[in-house]
């Protein structure tokens, strides 16, 4: 009995990935065990009958083990998360699967490729902090010039990585900047990004999500188009009292609008209503939110358009 098939490391986790495994020794019964190869839990356990080539598609137990949020731990810097990938290890009776690291992607990405769905020129508030992930596997390195009063400051960071590094820009770190050049080197390839920094409007709202590629996005909504509370209550109709209120939950929603952007900003916002997570900042720091619409409303007065959207909290009664 072995392995004939297995899914190819750092491959994206919420897409079907399959194990195959021959049972040329017609075994009536097979055990297959997934555990988390760093913490050694068991993911899942399955019990095969009477299947000479079964097959497992490991992509619900990879959602299942995801923890991907959006990062505000330490300062300005690279870093390596382990909780930006899972990583599954399958045996089956005593064979045993290599080790495989999965990205929380739903298409595949390659060595070196920035994990964003956003264009490389970017805004960034005085006070806001944004972070850029990349496909890495072994060395990532950064060199982060700040603009201030015209005068450039570098730094430098590096950081080993087995999956994703990621970089954390906080911009109240460098008061008076007026913009960031930043130059990732991962696995031997490069990439750019700049950042204007930019004044945040009152009432703006900054919302971050799981992108396709594995990374998370922020993008700050300048407008609040509409805030209402709706409530939702369940009642008894009784013979004698007639209608008994014997429920109400009370949900928050917000309708946003991002500010006029270019046509490349506003595909990567589209592309938020369908993502499997995403937060908004709230006065309790990072909530995940549920988008509310279905489809996304798209301005368009000219070369430049605008998005709005509706979201409320994922957890019933919660609030903005």
């Amino acid at each position: 009995m072995s392995f004939y098939k297995i899914p190819q490391n750092y491959a994206p986790g919420f897409v079907p990935q399959r194990y195959t495994f021959i049972n040329d020794a017609a075994a009536a019964t097979l055990t297959a065990r997934l555990t988390d190869t760093r913490t050694a839990e068991s993911v899942a356990e399955l019990v095969l009958r009477d299947l000479w080539m079964p097959e497992i598609d490991v992509s619900a137990f990879l959602r299942r083990m995801a923890a991907t949020v959006p990062f505000e731990t330490g300062a300005t810097g690279l870093y390596a998360p382990t909780t930006r990938t899972m990583a599954l290890s399958l045996a089956i009776g005593s064979d045993k699967a290599p080790d495989r690291i999965f990205l929380p992607a739903t298409r595949e990405t390659r060595s070196g490729e920035p994990l964003t769905s956003l264009p490389e020129v970017r805004l960034i508030g005085a006070e806001e902090t944004d972070e850029v992930s990349v496909h890495c596997r072994t060395q990532c390195s950064a060199l982060l010039t700040a603009t201030c009063n015209g005068i450039p400051t570098q730094r430098t960071y590096g950081v080993a990585a087995e999956g994703v590094a990621l970089f954390r820009l906080a911009a109240a770190e460098f008061p008076d900047a007026e913009a960031f050049d930043l130059h990732l080197t991962a696995d031997g390839v490069e990439s750019h990004f700049r950042y204007e920094v930019a004044e945040t409007p009152a009432g703006s709202r900054q919302l971050a999500w799981l992108n396709e590629a594995g990374g998370i996005d922020r993008y700050t909504f300048p407008l609040i188009e509409e805030r209402r509370y709706e409530i939702e209550r369940r009642r008894l109709l009784l013979e004698e009292s007639g209608y008994t209120q014997t429920e109400a939950v009370g949900e928050e929603r917000l309708r946003i609008g991002s500010a006029y952007e270019p046509a490349a900003v506003l595909d990567a916002l589209a592309r938020l209503a369908a993502a499997p997570a995403v937060w908004a900042v709230t006065e309790a720091g990072w909530t995940e939110v549920d988008v509310v619409s279905d489809s996304l409303r798209i301005e368009r007065p000219g070369t430049l358009q605008r998005l709005s959207l509706e979201i409320r909290p994922r957890q019933r009664g919660g609030r903005l």
